[in-house]
């Protein structure tokens, strides 16, 4: 399979996604940007990738209770369904205590908290019918976002 029919769009919905989850990155890049040239004097008064990627984090776990509150033709087992709402609810507890905690190190387990929702998604997908390009979206997106928090972090290490 080559890189295009990762791209394969059967409406226009899945375009619009796909839009709209890279235009989700450039807050990221903002933040990002801000902390590169104004390290002294912050435009944003928060570390804006650690905020708004604690509520992206909490998007993500979001997706999979509206996985649930959809499935009206039960097409999904009961355990897994059982494991789906308990696993919908962690990444909004993570974003939380994330948030809570005023140390840098918090940007590291952010970017941590973003793969291990990646994983669960690679392991999920066996479940639910996700269109392919679905997941090869969610995996260019973490990449990005981690890298970006990973770099942040470096940044703001010595603030």
């Amino acid at each position: 399979m080559n890189f295009i029919n990762y791209f394969y769009f059967k409406n226009r919905n899945s375009k619009l996604i796909i839009f709209f989850s890279i235009l989700g990155l450039l807050p990221f890049f903002f933040g990002l940007i801000d902390l590169l040239l104004n390290k002294d004097n912050l435009f944003f008064v928060i570390n804006l990738p650690k905020y708004y990627g604690s509520i992206i984090l909490t998007f993500l776990g979001a997706v999979y209770w509206g996985i649930i509150l959809n499935d009206s033709k039960d097409l999904i087992t009961e355990k897994v369904k059982a494991f789906i709402i308990c696993w919908s609810i962690i990444p909004s507890l993570w974003s939380g205590l994330i948030l809570i905690f005023n140390h840098n190190i918090t940007i590291i387990i952010l970017a941590l908290c973003f793969v291990i929702v990646q994983f669960v998604d690679e392991f999920i997908i066996k479940y639910l019918k996700f269109p392919i390009w679905y997941l090869f979206l969610r995996r260019s997106l973490t990449i990005s976002v981690t890298s970006i928090l990973i770099f942040s972090y470096f940044l703001v290490k010595n603030i």
